[in-house]
């Protein structure tokens, strides 16, 4: 019985091997500093002098450079291929933190935040290989394996920042993360560049002369994959572009709200952070299978049905369980949404165009995120209850979207 179980279990999880064993393994280092920093970094750099309406200004800036390196990201992903880029921008983004670590202001990390966002330009390369190397029949499980893994080393993550915090101060203690930040992306790099294959032939290697033009051969590549997208697949891109609002209210805020407003101490937030990523270790192969068994569509809808009404609950949290209450659902609707999403996003695009058209949709992704970030500051300097209950609209409005506009595929994509 036992080791019909374990030939069961080798069977469902055989997918796990070569680059996507690769890029999980290297996500795990990331993840892990990811798992550290989200929690405190709008605390930090408020700590450094910048008050609310900066941090958005800080996440607009950060945002913007992300796409204008994004842009020119697609075209490299699909005409030079995949590895040569993650390894040297996975480099240089482990770099950029140094400044975060020796910041004495608030603009050290902008200037930080603006080197690594540029550096993510191998953003729709990483994107393509991780799709490349999915099975189609397996996207759900895939998908959420890339999502559950790396998360397992960052369970204490969020509680050692906490530690790290209440006992050496913000500031201090948050030089000591930045610096955990720099090592792990070292590390990350390292992997990368051993074992990553790439998966475009004949690849052209990068020469600095040939990309003068990319940028504006990658517009006319960006307006040439928007065309070529299935009626369907432009539907679900303007629903995540309205969901793409949501992410800085959440992101730059939600540790101030919980901080300043709620008055959750720095270790217990630590603990809620934790507890969401337990949360999602547990749910989320499950929850990835589900994905595999119901329609995509079903799932994104039912990821919603939990996180609007507690958003809800969010806003007129008084204590610390109600936080941890609402991030233990939050953390459930993503284990539903990000594998639905990407699986859905995966089915619908030919593999031939992946590279381009992913490129695509997460750069007009990013974009929305400029103006969302300003939004998020000026909102939470009138209230800091507004930023969130504009959230709620949004997932109403994206939920809508879905229902009316959006179809899935009968044959997925290879």
């Amino acid at each position: 019985m036992l080791e019909g179980f374990l030939n069961n279990l080798r069977d469902e999880f055989r997918f796990l091997r070569g680059n996507l064993l690769t890029l999980i393994v290297s996500w795990m280092f990331l993840y892990f500093t990811f798992s550290m920093v989200g929690p405190f970094e709008a605390p930090y750099i408020e700590g450094l002098g910048a008050p609310p309406i900066v941090i958005g200004f800080i996440g607009s800036i950060g945002s913007a450079m992300l796409s204008l390196a994004r842009i020119p990201g697609a075209y490299i992903a699909d005409k030079y291929g995949r590895k040569q880029i993650i390894v040297t921008m996975t480099f240089s983004i482990a770099f950029s933190y140094l400044l975060f670590v020796f910041a004495p202001d608030w603009r050290f990390v902008l200037f930080g935040m603006v080197i690594a966002n540029l550096s993510l330009i191998y953003q729709p390369a990483l994107q393509a290989i991780h799709a490349d190397s999915i099975p189609a029949e397996k996207r759900g499980m895939g998908f959420a394996a890339s999502n559950v893994i790396p998360n397992i080393p960052t369970i204490f993550a969020p509680a050692l920042a906490g530690f790290l915090v209440e006992t050496n101060g913000l500031v201090p203690g948050m030089r000591i993360v930045y610096t955990i930040v720099f090592f792990c992306f070292i590390a990350a790099a390292l992997f990368r560049l051993f074992f990553l294959k790439e998966t475009i032939e004949q690849p052209k290697r990068i020469k600095l002369s040939e990309l003068k033009g990319a940028f504006s051969a990658s517009l006319d590549a960006i307006l040439d994959a928007w065309k070529s997208m299935s009626k369907s697949l432009k539907f679900l891109t303007i629903a995540f572009l309205v969901s793409a609002f949501e992410e800085p209210m959440f992101r730059w805020f939600t540790a101030l709200y919980v901080t300043d407003v709620i008055k959750v101490g720095g270790l217990d937030w630590g603990l809620v952070n934790a507890a969401s990523i337990a949360v999602a270790i547990v749910f989320g192969f499950p929850l990835g299978k589900v994905v595999d068994k119901i329609a995509r569509k079903k799932a994104v809808l039912l990821a919603y049905c939990i996180f609007i009404p507690f958003s809800i609950i969010f806003i007129i949290s008084t204590s610390f369980i109600h936080v941890l209450l609402v991030f233990i659902f939050f953390s459930i609707g993503g284990c539903l949404i990000m594998p639905a999403y990407q699986a859905l996003q995966a089915d619908m695009i030919p593999k031939e165009k992946r590279g381009r058209i992913m490129g695509t949709i997460g750069t007009l992704n990013v974009l929305a995120t400029v103006p969302a970030s300003i939004l998020a500051g000026f909102l939470y300097s009138l209230n800091p209850m507004y930023p969130f209950a504009f959230t709620i609209f949004a997932g109403i409005t994206v939920c809508l979207i879905v229902i009316l506009l959006v179809k899935e595929p009968k044959i997925r994509e290879a």
